[in-house]
């Protein structure tokens, strides 16, 4: 054991020696020092704090509107409040502390920048995403100005952008503008219906409204000192002799307005921005005036009172004022009128008239009286005294004759003598006869119809029944309402110098078949034998009619149970448009012809208002054996002029309404519908004029049925009025029998021009109708869009223009334009491209031929569709003979 304890060894400790100081310790010191710098860079980068003043605060957000300075932002709004003037608002603003020197000073201007969308331009459109901004305008240029400016924090907020901030060496007109309401900023301005600037900032000083127009670099050519600024007119109303007439500008000036520049003198000096010119309402306002005097004894007139002369506005009246018993009026006529103001003219006031004739000078009632102008040469003059419109008649050269009649029935003072319905005197006075048996009216009749009066001419009274039954006739006198209740006479006369005046008396006779009969007994003539099946009733004395004029009547008839016999009297003067293919057709007195403008009411001559007149056609040129008087218009065409069409379907055609047409124009009409022994429908149809040339082989005959969709609405008409046939034309031999199609046929050539077919994979937004286009111009439409036979494409006909076919070359490129593209950033706004709007909803292509053209293409040429236009096609234009 003692030895074990020998073995134990006990070492002696080491002992290390430690600095006092831990690095625990300097951590805190690093986070103090820091601390301590970000406070220092916190409070010198803090910035300083301005206030502005606005009339709104529309668009703007606290800690969200930047304060920017050509795209750069120098600050940021802190807060928006009430300003103690409840008639603003105070927008606090932290600038940014290197910018401080630039913003807070009494240089400097602020307003608020708003997206411009309009459809002419998208201007700021990245503002609808963050919000409106407020922008700066410094007025100083260099660091020597902005050395002297002093300091500034409240500030007043600019409405627009400030002049100030234009471009320099811009071409900048200011307008004065006297209409508030249709100017505003971007509003486009116009040299010949092209934009060549807009309008980028207005001002409201003194009550009168300044704008300030930019017109583009490459066009300042076009504006100098002789310029004038006229506002687009989308929509007119005028009041006149005629009424109310509305007219209205293109589509794109009735959404946009705008202001269009017209230059007198295309060289001249250009207008200085210190320069205000005048923006003026109309194009009225820019002609020469001339201004005379009107005094009117009594007149319902006011200020802008026009004055017409033969229905055209002539000038106006501007001022009026009461002179003790005289009207005193000015007024202007514009310079190239300014001949008609002699010492013989004479100004009288046109007012409404209501009679059962109707109501004449309606816009009077609407918007007033109108001053009329009876114009005589002489001296020149610009002082007048008005006339009563009355006297004005009475004064009027005239020739007087008597009227002897048995009673004076419906003839008033205020009755008128008409010839052919127009109005060539009137009734001055009427007294008894000295025996007391009759009456005696005395009419005036204007000079200039004096060749109308002679000793043959013959007066009968349009008024004095207006329905008589005596032997199972009724007689019908029909003169308008106006004759019927306010009385009225009518002549029957020829103007032939072989006539004279002599007489001063003549008989008024009580009807018009009474003078009818006796001017026919003067007639020299000969004798048409003619017959008719009886299936319709005609009359002795049933006028014969050819181009509106009446050439005979009918002598005799000569009753027979198969075919009566009927003698026509032709009056010699007609003989030579008797020939041996006339045809002769009863036309009935009251036609009646319905479509979607109306109703169509015509009747036909005083002589024939209930039987009907007797039509003379030489519209055929076969000759005929016997002259024979057919039922009606119809009846004779069916005979010679009438084609078989054959259908499967004609759902929606109607007999005596569904038209032939071709080029739009209306040449015929269905007669009859019925179904062949194949269960087919045979459509009967007439043809009125040029029959041989559309009876021919190759004539091609389809139902233009209605297409009602978003995208376009045609042929709506037959929806109501029944379904129209549309006709080809043919080149071949005659031929009357023929196959309908269901739907406008596909053709290579035809009258409307040459169809081209583009192919492409797949279909896209372009349809039936759709427009083709060169340049902008439509050259023509899509005719049918279809698959190929093995399906593979779809194929495209394209009829273009005769007139256009010569810019379709070999290779030629079709383009699809349908829709629009948009291309869109948020840090550079949004990008909106579209061609047309029609291209918006319909579809449609562009063809572009290139400047190294080859021959023309022909209809058996196939074209590749590209759906993605090229950039430059707009600068393509090779000059095409």
């Amino acid at each position: 054991m003692e030895n074990d304890l020998e073995k134990v060894v006990v070492y002696q400790p080491k002992l290390d020696k430690k600095n006092r100081a831990s690095f625990i310790w300097v951590l805190p010191l690093i986070v103090l020092g820091i601390l301590v710098w970000i406070a220092y860079e916190s409070y010198s980068k803090k910035g300083t704090n301005i206030v502005v003043y606005f009339k709104s605060a529309e668009g703007l957000k606290e800690n969200v509107t930047p304060l920017e300075y050509k795209g750069l932002q120098l600050g940021k709004v802190t807060k928006i409040t009430m300003h103690d003037d409840l008639k603003s608002v105070s927008v606090n603003i932290l600038v940014n502390s290197d910018a401080e020197k630039y913003v807070a000073n009494e240089g400097s201007k602020f307003w608020i920048k708003k997206p411009t969308v309009s459809l002419t331009k998208i201007s700021g459109l990245s503002t609808l995403i963050s919000g409106y901004k407020i922008e700066l305008a410094p007025t100083f240029t260099t660091p020597e100005e902005l050395s002297k400016v002093k300091p500034k924090w409240y500030f007043e907020g600019l409405d627009f952008q400030p002049d100030d901030e234009f471009d320099e060496n811009g071409y900048y007109i200011t307008l004065l503008s006297n209409d508030k309401d249709n100017v505003d900023i971007g509003t486009p301005i116009f040299y010949n219906k092209y934009q060549i600037g807009e309008i980028v900032a207005k001002e409201f000083k003194d009550e009168q409204l300044f704008v300030v127009s930019h017109i583009y670099d490459k066009y300042r050519y076009l504006v100098n000192k002789s310029s004038k600024f006229v506002m687009n007119e989308a929509l007119k109303v005028n009041y006149g002799a005629g009424g109310l007439n509305i007219e209205v500008g293109s589509f794109y000036s009735a959404l946009i307005g705008g202001i269009t520049v017209i230059t007198s003198q295309k060289q001249g000096d250009e207008i200085s921005k210190d320069e205000v010119q005048i923006l003026y309402a109309q194009k009225d306002d820019l002609k020469d005036k001339h201004y005379f005097n009107i005094d009117f004894y009594e007149a319902t007139i006011d200020n802008h009172t026009p004055i017409l002369f033969k229905g055209i506005e002539i000038g106006k009246i501007t001022s009026i004022k009461l002179n003790k018993d005289i009207l005193e009026t000015k007024a202007f006529v514009y310079e190239n009128y300014k001949y008609l103001l002699t010492k013989n003219s004479r100004f009288f006031v046109e007012e409404p008239t209501i009679s059962f004739g109707g109501i004449k000078n309606l816009g009077n009632i609407i918007k007033g009286n109108f001053i009329s102008l009876d114009y005589k040469e002489g001296e020149f003059s610009d002082k007048f005294m008005a006339v009563n419109k009355k006297e004005l008649n009475k004064s009027l050269s005239t020739i007087k004759i008597d009227l002897i009649v048995d009673s004076l029935n419906s003839i008033t003072e205020r009755s008128k003598i008409y010839y052919k319905s127009i109005e060539v005197g009137r009734v001055d006075s009427y007294s008894l006869t000295n025996d007391y048996k009759n009456v005696k009216i005395s009419i005036l009749i204007d000079e200039k119809y004096k060749n109308l009066i002679h000793d043959k001419t013959l007066f009968y009274d349009m008024s004095s029944k207006l329905v008589q039954m005596k032997n199972l006739n009724l007689d019908i006198n029909y003169s308008g309402m106006e004759g019927i209740f306010n009385g009225s006479i009518g002549i029957l006369s020829t103007t032939n110098d072989k006539n004279k005046l002599t007489k001063k008396e003549f008989k008024l006779y009580s009807k018009y078949e009474d003078v009818v009969r006796l001017k026919r007994m003067e007639n020299s003539g000969f004798t048409v034998f003619t017959e008719f099946d009886n299936s319709f009733k005609l009359a002795k004395d049933m006028a014969v009619i050819y181009k509106n004029q009446e050439i005979g009547f009918v002598k005799d008839i000569k009753f027979d149970d198969r075919l009566s016999k009927v003698e026509l009297f032709i009056y010699e003067d007609y003989r030579k448009f008797i020939i041996n293919s006339s045809r002769f057709y009863k036309k009935s007195a009251i036609d009646v012809k319905a479509s979607l403008s109306g109703v169509d009411l015509s009747i036909d001559t005083f002589s024939s208002l209930i039987d009907g007149s007797i039509y003379l056609d030489n519209s055929s040129k076969t000759p005929l054996g016997n002259h024979e008087i057919y039922a009606s218009e119809d009846d004779m065409n069916s005979t010679t002029n009438s084609v078989l069409i054959i259908f499967d379907d004609v759902e929606g055609i109607q007999e005596n309404f569904s038209k032939l047409t071709y080029k739009g124009v209306n040449i015929g009409k269905v007669k009859k519908v019925s179904l062949n022994k194949n269960r087919q429908v045979e459509v009967e149809a007439i043809i009125y004029n040029d029959f041989s040339s559309f009876a021919k082989k190759g004539t091609m005959f389809y139902l233009k049925k209605p297409r009602i969709s978003f995208q376009e609405i045609s042929n709506v008409g037959a929806t109501i009025m029944g379904v129209n046939i549309g006709v080809i034309k043919g080149e071949g031999d005659f031929k009357r029998v023929f196959t309908g199609f269901d739907k406008e046929p596909s053709i290579r050539h035809s009258h409307l021009g040459t169809v081209f077919k583009v192919e492409d994979l797949t279909a896209s937004s372009v349809s039936v109708d759709s427009p083709v286009y060169y340049k902008n111009v439509q050259i023509g439409k899509v005719l049918k869009v279809d698959l190929s036979t093995d399906g593979s494409r779809v194929v495209i006909d394209c009829l273009i223009d005769n007139k256009y076919t010569k810019l379709i070359r070999k290779n030629s490129q079709f383009y699809d334009i349908s829709g629009f593209e948009m291309e869109f950033s948020i840090f550079s706004g949004a990008k909106v491209e579209s061609n047309t709007f029609t291209s918006i909803i319909k579809g449609g292509l562009v063809v572009v031929t290139p400047y190294e053209y080859n021959e023309i293409a022909q209809e058996n040429d196939i074209f590749i569709l590209n759906k993605t236009l090229r950039e430059d096609w707009k600068t393509i234009s090779p000059s095409i003979k």
